[in-house]
């Protein structure tokens, strides 16, 4: 088992990285057409002068200078024109020794990070975030912030911003000067801050997305039959196939939740020795089921190269083979019947990479029937979502 869990493993790794990350998105031509597809990697921090955009199977390299409007998974990037300081720098060596902002005139793409009645945006040049939000006429305006050299060849800080925010888009959470005071130009102060400016206005955009999922793993069955005596429970291992499909909720939530539907084969072929008076009875068993699962999946750490999530959801287990050879004094005491139908649940742990590769453990618990006392099943799986 671990040698085939090990090379399905290592074949995963090597896709990997022989594939290039897409999600679901679209980009906005210059005329203003939009074209709806999935699109590679983009990030503000590294704005890439092309991209990769796919269609079905077919894969076409775009200028961003071409396009207006690029939105990858969850992001969003917005070509604009706006004022901002050029002049601002992380290293110490190369800061202003000026404080005020000396504003030009600039086109590029910005992100946006919060969508709502406040809108706010993000611009990164030379590894210095800079950030906008946008007025009641649609324009771009400068959140001020700046580090400088003072005369003492000290690094003070300009926080025009925490006034600006005060001033023209106030947070009723924040009850004193300090709370604007303590206000940091970063991501995470910013997006909270806009998001309860937002409150109930603040907008997400949500598209469903029905998935095929198809997984080939390694599966462990497990069997307690009631006989006579109590005979210890055997395993029986096996490739199995295993389809599903998948609804998403939101795709554009990165810690969303879906609803799944899959079926497996259950199957164990053992031969029980049961111990009798003076000999020992000897019962084969050929037992095949299919299991039918319906349950949730809660996604959590989730980012763009990679998502966990866990799942649970019940299940209805039909026998589609059920032969047990059993000695014929043993039959007229116990006779044994493997036919039944019944519920059970299923559980697991899984992780998605790169949106495509899935890697996954699950557990299957049948509930009891009159002969079986326990019937459980143990899947490794690796798979692919379409």
């Amino acid at each position: 088992m671990n040698k085939i869990f090990t090379f399905f493993c290592l074949l995963m790794i090597h896709s990997l990285f022989a594939q290039t990350n897409y999600e679901l998105g679209y980009y906005v031509g210059e005329s203003g057409e939009m074209v709806n597809g999935e699109s590679s990697e983009i990030s503000i921090e590294n704005f890439p002068d092309v991209f990769y955009f796919k269609k079905g199977k077919k894969v076409e390299e775009i200028s961003t200078a071409t396009v207006s409007k690029i939105k990858f998974g969850t992001r969003v990037f917005e070509k604009r024109d706006f004022y901002y300081d050029p002049s601002l720098r992380l290293n110490i060596d190369e800061m202003s020794t000026q404080s005020d902002i000396d504003l030009v005139n600039h086109s590029a793409f910005v992100e946006l990070l919060v969508n709502g009645e406040y809108k706010l945006y993000k611009y990164v040049e030379k590894g210095v975030s800079i950030f906008f939000y946008e007025d009641l006429s649609n324009n771009l305006v400068l959140l001020q912030y700046k580090k400088y050299i003072n005369s003492r060849q000290e690094i003070n800080e300009n926080k025009t911003f925490q006034i600006q925010l005060k001033n023209t888009l106030p947070n009723p959470a924040f009850q004193s000067e300090y709370a604007y005071e303590s206000l940091k130009y970063n991501d995470e102060d910013l997006i909270d801050y806009f998001k309860k400016v937002n409150g109930k206005h603040l907008v997400a955009n949500k598209k469903s997305k029905l998935k095929f999922n198809i997984f080939a793993g390694y599966a462990v069955h497990t069997m307690d039959i009631n006989f006579l005596s109590d005979i210890p429970s055997k395993s029986y291992s096996h490739i199995t196939v295993i389809p599903e499909i998948e609804y998403v909720l939101n795709v554009n939530k990165l810690n969303t939740t879906s609803f799944y539907l899959n079926a497996k084969l259950h199957t164990i072929k053992k031969e029980f020795i049961e111990p009798y008076v003076r000999e020992n009875w000897h019962h084969q068993v050929n037992y095949q089921s299919l299991f039918i699962a319906f349950g949730a999946k809660q996604y959590f750490l989730s980012s763009n190269k990679t998502a966990f999530y866990v799942k649970a959801g019940v299940g209805f287990n039909n026998p589609l083979k059920h032969e047990i050879l059993s000695p014929h004094e043993s039959w007229l005491i116990n006779p044994i019947s493997l036919d039944r139908s019944t519920a059970g649940v299923n559980s697991g742990l899984g992780m998605i990479i790169l949106n495509s590769f899935i890697v996954e453990v699950d557990y299957d618990l049948l509930f009891n029937t009159p002969h079986i006392n326990k019937n459980t099943s143990l899947n490794l799986k690796i798979g692919y979502t379409f």
